[in-house]
This record gives structure tokens, C-alpha cells and sequence, in this order.
């Protein structure tokens, strides 16, 4: 279920190929400099671990390894003349939205256009695969790259924590006929159904390698007729757990998911990254069970607007996926 990317894949598709080749002849200082983009293979993978290093990767690094899992996704890397990689970037296609994620450019090879084309080869995947919108997280530093690309800024996310010592808040976990379960391997069709409509993409394989990854990770709300009202994923590291995708019909329903959540969190600090608005109800919900926030990357998008659909049965989103949100 690993998608790595080999020549042939992109080889195969003659718009990334042409809008890779052609980024790399325009681009003077990136031929003089002998780089080469190619597709991510399994031999790379050390490389990218010192990669990773070296351009001090904030992401928790299990999230590469759970987006090589998810369908379709593709990397690409460029490759030094001495064999290391100057840079690397990963496309995540979900149906009409796209995700750019993970570019990293090694610091001895900045300035030389290899961001810009590293980004332009995952946009031509992405569109190729049918995207309409691409989505991406930016650091501050990379901003302006992405706007000379056409990205347009949409906001910055939080990222909420909530400490051992800080915690309090809601507790009831029952509520209207609701019930909080374990997600089981038969709620996946119904939870993939009600993410699409309220998300307006198919996050199905990202979802699915996530609870691979953390098995037994995921929380169900149903509602007295036995329908999902909301769901969350927790995914867990030495140093946190971390909640997402997190989705509810209502804000009580989702008190009862993160107070299960929270409840289930072995005593390590808790965190959320909302990607919404200040008006986002999942901002006082947070800040109500004493997480504390901080402003962190900006959403960008380039292309259509993708209308969510929030009409029942259509969920609101209190947290998006820490993997797509790096």
C-alpha cells in the first residue's frame, strides 16, 4: 500500500513529466548547479531522514511515513551532484482538492529556484490527478514563494495544547441518546461518507492509513438511531497525543468525543491544529477544556473554491488531520 513514485509513474503522465523538464531548462542556476528532480525511490528514504535534519523538520516524521501510505500520493526529490538530496516535496491528491506538503530545500541550495520547481512539479501531479484546488501549510519563510506561484492566503491555523496540569473542563459523556465508541473496521464506509460530504474531497485513504498507523486510535459518535454524528482520530507520539481529523454535527457531540479523548490520553499533553477561522466554534470548545493556542502556518490555496458542504448530514471541523497540516 506504499505509494512511492518511480520514473515510470511520472514518465507516464506526460503533464508532470513536461512541467518537471521544463521548470528544470528554464531554471539556469538549477542546471548549473547539476541538480536533478526525479522521482522519490526507496533508496532515498536515508537521505530524506538526513534531510529532515538538516532543514530542522518541525513535522512529527511519522507523518511522512503515513502519507507514503496514503493512495495515489506521490513525492519527488532533487537529487545533488554528489548523490544527497538537495530537496524534496510530496503531492497528496484527494479527489478535487490536492495537498502540497513537505517541501524542504537543503540550505547549501537555496536561491536557486529549486523551491519554485519542486512546488510547480507537485501542482502539475496534483491538477493531473484532477484537483481543482491546492491546499498547502506555509512557514513565513516560504510565503512569498507560494504567492509568486498564485497561492492565495486564507488564514493561519492554531495549533491548541493542553498540558496534564491544565486540564479541566467538560466531563459528561453522555448526551441526547449519543454514544462514543471505539471505530471499528465496519464504520469506516459511513465515517468516509460523512467526511466527503462535510470536507468536499475524498480523505478516505489518508483516514485509513492513519488508523493503521494508530490502531485503535479512532472514536465514533452515533446517535440514538445508530448514525455517525462525529468522529476523531488520535494519533500518538512519545511527546503528545494528537487529535485529528476531529468532525461533529454539534458542539455538544463534540464535548463528548474530546472528553473520551482526552480522558484516553495516558497522561500526555493533548493537541489540536484548527484550520478555521476565528468564528470556528472549535475555538471556545478548546479553549473551554483549558487548551491553550498559538497562531502557526498560513493556508494557502491556488485555484477553485471548493464549497463545503455543511448541510446535514455534514459536519462541522473542529481539527484538521496533523498530516496534512505540516
Amino acid at each position: 500500500m506504499l505509494a512511492l513514485t518511480t520514473r515510470k509513474d511520472v514518465d507516464s503522465d506526460n503533464s508532470v513529466r513536461h512541467g518537471v523538464r521544463a521548470g528544470v531548462r528554464r531554471d539556469g542556476a538549477l542546471s548549473a548547479a547539476g541538480i536533478l528532480i526525479r522521482p522519490l525511490d526507496e533508496v532515498d528514504l536515508g537521505s530524506v531522514r538526513d534531510l529532515r535534519s538538516v532543514v530542522r523538520w518541525s513535522a512529527d516524521p511519522r507523518a511522512f511515513d503515513l502519507l507514503r501510505g496514503a493512495r495515489d500520493a506521490r513525492w519527488t526529490v532533487a537529487e545533488a551532484p554528489d548523490g544527497s538530496l538537495a530537496g524534496m516535496v510530496g503531492a497528496v491528491p484527494l479527489g478535487e482538492v490536492g495537498i502540497l506538503c513537505h517541501l524542504a530545500v537543503h540550505d547549501d541550495y537555496r536561491g536557486l529556484g529549486l523551491g519554485g520547481a519542486l512546488s510547480a512539479w507537485a501542482v502539475a501531479y496534483l491538477r493531473s490527478r484532477g484537483a481543482r484546488l491546492v491546499r498547502l501549510y506555509s512557514t513565513r519563510r516560504a510565503e512569498g514563494l507560494y504567492a509568486s506561484m498564485g497561492f492565495k492566503p486564507i488564514g493561519p491555523r492554531t495549533v491548541y495544547r493542553l498540558e496534564e496540569a491544565q486540564r479541566r473542563g467538560f466531563q459528561k459523556e453522555q448526551y441526547g441518546g449519543h454514544r462514543i465508541e471505539t471505530m471499528l473496521l465496519g464504520d469506516l464506509p459511513e465515517v468516509y461518507g460523512v467526511d466527503r460530504w462535510s470536507y468536499g474531497a475524498d480523505r478516505s485513504a489518508l483516514i485509513f492509513a492513519a488508523l493503521r498507523l494508530h490502531p485503535g486510535g479512532g472514536l465514533v459518535a452515533r446517535d440514538a438511531s445508530g448514525r455517525v454524528k462525529g468522529y476523531l482520530v488520535r494519533s500518538s507520539s512519545p511527546r503528545a497525543t494528537r487529535i485529528g481529523p476531529f468532525l461533529a454535527s454539534t458542539q455538544d457531540v463534540a464535548r463528548l468525543l474530546l472528553s473520551r479523548a482526552r480522558r484516553d490520553g495516558a497522561g500526555k499533553p493533548v493537541e489540536v491544529i484548527v484550520p478555521s477561522p476565528e468564528m470556528s466554534p472549535a475555538h471556545g470548545l478548546l479553549r473551554e477544556f483549558g487548551f491553550l493556542g498559538r497562531p502557526d502556518r498560513l493556508r494557502m490555496e491556488l485555484g477553485e473554491t471548493i464549497c463545503l458542504r455543511q448541510a446535514a448530514p455534514g459536519l462541522v471541523h473542529y481539527g484538521t488531520t496533523p498530516y496534512l497540516a505540516t
